[in-house]
């Protein structure tokens, strides 16, 4: 099987999880003896080809105002006119069809089209060939990726965004297939009006690669001290750093200290500073996460933006950590709590002090945390979820496949749905 991938950006242009992700899958059907292919942006504006790991890449300039990437330092009008371009870009597409009509894949699956348009989509069912589309945040239906206003998830789509997001909703009925990292970013984005007539959705948590680490946490003695982690982004406002902090800060000191691992805003990083000095906390800037994972009891995912899911919190299974998370977005579809970990009011900083105070009268339960978490972490593997894939492909060939797509998926079985 060939697959053609788009994604606004890819290696080694990486920036967050959805790359990473595209990455991951992409490589996996390479070493599974397929073919891949990915088309991207160019963030320098030149066109080139190339290889990384067995993948084939394109690079394609962008049709747009300015780069992307820039958008924060733009004025609200100038930002306003790139995303009316990017409702509907037709040279994007142009610029496309032709790698299209050089590669001819069999699929091709849609990621971030920040810079693409959803015009893409018209052109790979013009051309007859099956497409599927993976949704990593929110960009269909929110052109900040984000559906929020300020400091507040949006109960539903602004009028600005439906009206922005119109070409995408009169053509979301067009892949054969929706993938989703989660259920709670399906419903959001199917409540806007997008994908109602679409026949095949699947929910696919997420592809990782790290190293499994089946050696078992240690066991604490009630009223012991724990390690709290956080490891991510240091952003104000989204991610509910300062009520993880708050929570600490109502913990005695001997019976738990808070590690932070990841970069932001210097300023931000200063106040933070500030507020909470001489408590248990450490602020350890970048660091490599298996090694501050290593250091940690506990995870805390303490979003207050409704995130589609949270790579960290699997990475985390992974080295047998559990995870503490907010209450919103996709998180809570991948903890069982009481065993891989936790789920809290998102911005209660009492509820989380609450969990994580039951956790250490109790005594912590390490061993048996490890154990679930590592079990767990087996549902993201690269070969489950790329076996959830090859199913996927295989349905949207069966869907709209024509003659030379049809052998390609003659002996596998109908799948419904992919979730975990």
């Amino acid at each position: 099987m060939k697959v053609l991938f788009v994604s606004t950006l890819y290696a080694p242009n990486e920036r967050g999880g959805a790359e990473r992700t595209v990455r991951i899958v992409a490589e996996a059907l390479v070493a599974n003896g397929h073919q891949a292919t990915v088309v991207s942006l160019s963030p320098d504006g030149v066109a080139r080809e190339g290889e990384v790991n067995g993948v084939r890449t394109y690079y394609v300039p962008l049709a747009n105002l300015f780069w992307k990437q820039s958008e924060e330092s733009r004025n609200p009008i100038a930002r306003m006119a790139w995303h009316a371009v990017d409702a509907w870009n037709p040279i994007m597409a142009s610029r496309v069809r032709r790698i299209l009509e050089r590669e001819k894949p069999d699929v091709v699956q849609t990621g971030n089209l920040q810079g693409f348009s959803v015009s893409l989509w018209r052109t790979v069912r013009q051309m007859n060939i099956p497409l599927v589309q993976m949704l990593h945040d929110y960009y269909l239906g929110c052109p900040k990726c984000t559906m929020t206003q300020g400091l507040e998830n949006c109960a539903k789509q602004c009028g600005s965004c439906h009206v922005f997001a119109t070409p995408r909703r009169m053509n979301s009925n067009l892949p054969a297939a929706v993938i989703s990292l989660s259920r709670r970013m399906l419903t959001r984005l199917e409540d806007t009006g997008l994908f109602g007539q679409v026949p095949n959705k699947f929910i696919i948590h997420g592809a990782s690669n790290a190293r499994i680490n089946a050696t078992p946490r240690a066991n604490r003695a009630p009223g012991s001290p724990i390690v709290v982690g956080y490891l991510g982004r240091m952003e104000k406002d989204t991610k509910g750093i300062e009520v993880l902090l708050d929570a600490a800060k109502k913990l005695p000191a001997h019976q738990v200290s808070v590690l932070l691992g990841g970069k932001g805003d210097e300023a931000y990083m200063t106040e933070l500073r500030a507020a909470y000095a001489g408590s248990n906390v450490q602020f350890l800037g970048f660091v490599r996460p298996a090694e501050f994972l290593e250091r940690i009891d506990v995870l805390v995912v303490p979003s207050v933006w409704e995130e589609p899911l949270g790579r960290v919190i699997y990475e985390a299974y992974a080295q047998g950590v559990p995870a503490i998370v907010a209450d919103v977005g996709g998180m809570p579809e991948i903890v069982e709590a009481g065993r891989t970990g936790f789920v809290f009011r998102s911005r209660d900083s009492e509820d989380l002090a609450r969990h994580l105070r039951s956790q250490i009268d109790a005594g912590w339960r390490g061993a048996d945390f490890s154990a679930a978490c590592v079990r767990k972490s087996a549902e993201f593997s690269i070969d489950r979820v790329f076996a959830d894939y090859m199913k996927v492909w295989e349905t949207a060939i069966r869907t709209q496949g024509g003659a030379r797509h049809q052998a390609l998926s003659n002996d596998a079985s109908r799948v419904e749905s992919v979730s975990t």
